[in-house]
């Protein structure tokens, strides 16, 4: 028997909340090895674009709506290496992001990121080598279109089709 996306993101999930609710914490990092570029604007592309139109709706696995198209944009201005990536993911099943990252991770090696499940779900704490660093002030600020901060985080924040999600590591200036 086949297993679908849904189907392993599950297992996933549920180990990783499995640890979390026994006290343990769970870890998750994700590399990737596909081909990238030279330069510093680099665009992944997968499957062919979504036509198909629905709701989310709720299964035994979580989440799983219609498929859509959904871009992650990760850009750092701060510290070299200076970087703005953007990847593209057609014709995925409607999930929360962080499903989305996994799959934009094993598609392109300019894409890497780590953290940790906590109280509040999943925390991104580095992505392609910069880590959020309270001493330094600095943090990966996730997002949406509009450059306004997502309400929700990667375990929960579910993207609509044709979202673009951008991660922009950020550095928290006193005056």
């Amino acid at each position: 028997m086949a297993q679908t996306e849904c189907n392993i993101g599950i297992v996933v999930g549920v180990i990783s909340s499995i640890l979390v609710a026994a006290g343990l914490g769970a870890t998750l990092y994700v590399t990737t090895t596909g081909s990238g570029s030279n330069g510093n604007s680099t665009i992944t592309r997968s499957t062919t674009p979504s036509t198909t139109s629905g709701a989310v709706y709720m299964t035994p696995c979580g989440v799983c709506g219609p498929e859509i198209d959904v871009a992650i944009n990760i850009q750092n201005s701060i510290v070299e290496p200076f970087f703005n990536h953007t990847i593209e993911l057609f014709g995925m099943r409607q999930r929360e992001l962080i499903f989305f990252m996994e799959t934009a991770a094993k598609k392109q090696k300019e894409f890497r990121f780590a953290g940790a499940y906590g109280q509040y779900g999943f925390y991104v704490q580095t992505i392609n080598g910069l880590t959020s660093n309270s001493d330094l002030k600095t943090w990966w600020q996730i997002l949406d279109q509009n450059m306004e901060m997502l309400k929700k985080g990667v375990s929960s924040h579910i993207p609509i089709h044709q979202e673009t999600v951008i991660f922009n590591f950020t550095q928290t200036v006193d005056h």
